[in-house]
């Protein structure tokens, strides 16, 4: 099947059995292409990857419902001309091999796949219709451990989840890790597979031991745990907040500077938590005893089979 190609680099796709999304684009990127194709007519749209600069190969087929024009206005009240464009997702596609025409992406071999039949040989879960914002891990014993991501319909704004129980499968860290890589995969490709877990999941724990290293350095509690994919809920984190604070007012309230509070405060806070989680000084060792100790998570490589298994345990999608 031929078919022109449109990457989104923020991870939106629609539903793909008939769901729709609204979107803005600016006539340079991508609003032309719209119009070129025009309503009614059929494109393939998928996540374009910052960190590889790669066109992730499959996306969602959508079809033009309507397009308009608009004035965005950004913060400093200037004006700019822009497409609003309504999307019904067709069914996921794939592509195999890419052309250019001019300043436009496109493929001779496009075919739809079945994501949802195809789980047992290929496990997944959809990150299409909906935007993933978070997640929760609960540990009742080692056979009992659900993992929860949660977000927001992207037709109707409603609240969905999915979850699953890792009990068994994992450990309480590594069940925690999943969570954050569920969602950066989700985010980033607009799909979970055993593939892009793996790679959410370097990401994600290597931007962890940068914020623990960089906050340690430069005595930044308030930089533990944030990440591309958001802040992470930890012992180590919840912390560092409830020191910080606590400091932050005793300081004020002793009538020191601002500046002065807060400079204090990040000092005193800093020296607590690493009393509290017993980590070392030891530039080599700290990192590992803050991701490990102090945020509760594990960077340990599974076996694939251990990721398809972990993916099968969720539903395909929050409808389900």
């Amino acid at each position: 099947m031929h078919m022109l190609i449109m990457p989104v680099a923020n991870g939106v796709l629609p539903r793909p059995q008939g769901g729709t999304i609204t979107g803005m684009f600016i006539i340079e990127n991508g609003g032309q292409l719209l119009l070129d194709v025009g309503v009614g007519r059929e494109i393939l749209i998928c996540p374009w990857i910052v960190e590889e600069q790669a066109l992730y190969p499959i996306g969602v087929i959508v079809r033009i419902m309507n397009i308009w024009s608009q004035t965005a206005v950004d913060n400093n009240n200037v004006e700019t001309p822009v497409l609003m464009a309504k999307l019904e997702g067709r069914g996921h596609a794939r592509w195999y091999t890419m052309r250019t025409a001019g300043s436009y992406l496109y493929s001779n071999d496009i075919e739809y796949i079945n994501l949802k039949k195809m789980r047992k040989q290929y496990p997944a879960i959809s990150g299409a219709g909906w935007a993933p914002q978070g997640g929760y891990t609960e540990f009742r014993d080692k056979s009992d451990i659900p993992v929860t991501i949660y977000g927001s319909d992207l037709e109707t704004g409603e609240q969905v989840s999915i979850t699953a129980n890792l009990g068994g499968l994992v450990e309480l860290e590594q069940a925690h890790t999943i969570e954050h890589s569920v969602i950066r995969a989700l985010t980033t490709y607009g799909l979970c597979t055993a593939r892009t877990l793996v790679e959410a999941m370097g990401r994600e724990t290597d931007e962890l031991k940068k914020s623990v290293e960089f906050s340690i350095k430069h005595t930044m509690p308030e930089a533990l745990g944030l990440t591309a994919s958001g802040a992470c809920g930890n012992p180590m984190t919840n912390l560092a907040q409830f020191y910080l604070a606590q400091e932050f007012v005793n300081n004020i309230e002793a009538g020191k500077s601002l500046n002065e509070s807060i400079d204090k405060a990040r000092r005193a806070t800093m020296s607590q938590l690493t009393d509290d989680i017993g980590i070392t000084m030891n530039q080599g060792i700290r990192v590992l005893q803050g991701l490990k100790k102090g945020m509760a998570h594990d960077d340990t490589v599974l076996k694939l089979e251990t990721y398809k298994r972990v993916i099968s345990r969720f539903p395909f999608e929050p409808w389900e």
